[in-house]
């Protein structure tokens, strides 16, 4: 790993941090999921990176994928558990973060964020050469299950590579010794506990608000369908974008880009990600930093205030 590697990393970071001070001072109840998004998002840019994903604003049993849509009327409430995750990239190096506001300061609910906080803190003790994933998973587990709640165990922390957000190995949330890599000089991940009181695993929502470009195809696609494809393409890469990103970049007109976005989904030139729920319906809460090991084997965590 090379210091501008490392560097592209930290600067990403600090972008991040940037979004996420700003997402505290305004997430409060009664601003609006779109408002408090597009300021953040703003946040990053201004900061002279550019955005890895869609900033994802999730309440409650929705662990995961929630982003506004154009024209979201979505509120934020009085009372709940608000996960926001937002991540940034530096000539493809990804800073990937997450934290959870308690709206009311219930302290029931409090102890779902502060078991995700201390697994985490827990995992970036052990982040070093030589560690195996699932040995990050078991702490995790511990430090969550000794507060009466559980893991999900069907999200986890990801690989990071450049321009690739999920480049591969998975650290799981709990003891699973398939999940055996081992961690090593150059490695980039983001770790991310979600804990709650339900069953411990997500399903898929009915909605999806994120998607992502797979592949150019060129046989049997109608002229104007290619000239849009090739404009998501360019604009975005094969890193997930949002619907609200197309309009702002006016790449297809607004009346148009969902039936677009739904046809290129058809021919599998696009994906989508579902909004992710807890099967019982229990509420969520997520804690996220990037960890990065340099050439000599110390440990860096990019978006830790």
């Amino acid at each position: 790993m090379s210091n501008d590697y490392i560097e592209c990393y930290i600067k990403a970071g600090k972008a991040v941090v940037a979004a996420k001070r700003l997402a505290k001072k305004i997430m409060t109840p009664g601003s609006s999921f779109l408002e408090v998004v597009n300021k953040c998002e703003e946040e990053i840019i201004k900061n002279g990176v550019e955005l890895s994903f869609p900033i994802n604003i999730s309440l409650n049993e929705i662990a995961a994928h929630y982003s506004p849509p154009i024209d979201d009327q979505s509120i934020i409430p009085e009372k709940g558990l608000l996960k926001i995750d937002i991540g940034s990239h530096y000539n493809g190096y990804i800073a990937d973060s997450a934290f959870t506001i308690n709206l009311d300061e219930d302290p029931k609910l409090q102890n779902y964020i502060d078991a995700a906080e201390a697994g985490l803190n827990a995992a970036i003790d052990l982040f070093k050469p030589g560690t195996k994933l699932y040995e990050l998973g078991e702490v995790i587990a511990n430090e969550i299950i000794k507060r009466g709640l559980r893991p999900v165990t069907n999200l986890g922390g990801h690989e990071l590579k450049q321009f690739n957000l999920h480049a591969g190995p998975f650290i799981p949330n709990y003891k699973e010794k398939s999940h055996n890599t081992i961690l090593k000089p150059g490695d980039a991940y983001a770790c991310e506990p979600f804990t709650t009181s339900g069953v411990g695993k997500v399903i898929n929502g009915k909605k999806a608000y994120i998607y992502r470009f797979l592949k150019k195809k060129t046989k049997n696609i109608p002229y104007n369908i290619l000239n849009y494809m090739n404009k998501i393409n360019v604009n975005f890469g094969n890193l997930p974008f949002s619907p609200r990103w197309i309009e702002k970049k006016n790449l297809i007109p607004k009346n148009k880009i969902q039936s677009i976005l739904n046809s290129l989904i058809g021919k599998n030139i696009i994906d989508k990600y579902y909004i992710l729920i807890e099967r019982t319906s229990e509420p969520v809460a997520q804690f996220e930093h990037t960890i990065l090991i340099d050439m000599n084997g110390k440990t860096i965590v990019t978006t830790k205030e």
